[in-house]
């Protein structure tokens, strides 16, 4: 299992360091870029890209804090308004998502959802429609070795869902290691033709997420004990999990029976 994660960490690696625009072909012909990062300046006469790394946009935000979240509601405005930013930019589609499911020991759990894959795809779907309704076309990224169930789950949610991949050139978009370059297949371009006005409060609206993703769990001895963007071994134990500093003064005060704390989503199976 290490070795495989191993190799997987290595293909993403060269994807990400090696070329922060990959190039868009479709038929041999040039269309645009993905973009690794975010960047400021793009020739909007192009199609442009955008890989969704979530660090990028908070460096405390990841899959698994969305995962933790009873309202899929601060989901949907969290990838609209993200949507809208990414729209002004000049950006037009998005991958993002990962079709796999967290595992006891897995040593990267932050970049997966959760364990279930129907909360993974519901996750996926949110996000996917809230990137929808800011006009930024959404595509799902998807690995070797992909959960059936999570990707079954989010085409019945979904109908149609594009996909972005490095092993199967009959996908919507297919990374060409070789050539590094990306094919598009199909008939449509990666791009809505329209706008959603951005509200300008996605720093109030990832302030909300921290808030709602800390995580009560357990009732085994007299005290809490606290994790920062870590798991307890036992979730029997009385443990507090949480995964942003900005909400460490809340923690403070639920332990001195100063406010109540809404436990979030426990999203994993151990």
């Amino acid at each position: 299992m290490k070795k495989f994660y191993l190799v997987i960490l290595v293909i993403s690696f060269f994807i990400f360091s090696y070329a922060e625009k990959i190039p868009i072909f479709k038929d041999n012909n040039f269309l645009g870029y993905l973009n690794t990062s975010l960047n400021e300046s793009l020739n909007k006469e192009i199609i442009n890209g955008y890989w969704l790394n979530l660090e990028e946009i908070d460096k405390e935000l990841n899959y698994f804090v969305l995962g933790t979240l009873n309202s899929y509601d601060l989901i949907f405005d969290f990838s609209k308004e993200l949507g809208a930013q990414l729209k002004e930019k000049g950006y037009d589609f998005v991958v993002f998502g990962r079709l796999k499911t967290v595992k006891k020991g897995d040593e990267d759990f932050l970049n997966y959802i959760s364990s279930s894959p129907y909360i993974a795809s519901q996750v996926m779907y949110v996000m996917l429609r809230g990137f929808e309704t800011s006009g930024v076309f959404p595509v799902i990224y998807l690995e070797e070795n992909y959960d059936d169930n999570l990707k079954n789950s989010l085409e019945q949610k979904c109908g149609k869902v594009y996909y972005f991949s490095y092993f199967n050139n009959t996908n919507y978009m297919f990374y060409d290691k070789i050539e590094k370059k990306i094919i598009l297949n199909g008939n449509i371009n990666p791009k809505l033709y329209w706008n959603f006005p951005k509200d300008n409060n996605i720093e109030e609206i990832i302030n909300k997420i921290y808030i709602n993703s800390i995580i009560i769990t357990g009732w085994l001895g007299e005290n809490y004990k606290i994790y920062y963007r870590e798991l307890p071994i036992n979730s029997k134990e009385k443990s507090i999990i949480y995964f942003s500093k900005k909400v460490e003064y809340i923690i403070k005060e639920y332990i001195e029976k100063k406010n109540n704390i809404v436990s979030g989503k426990k999203n994993w199976d151990w």
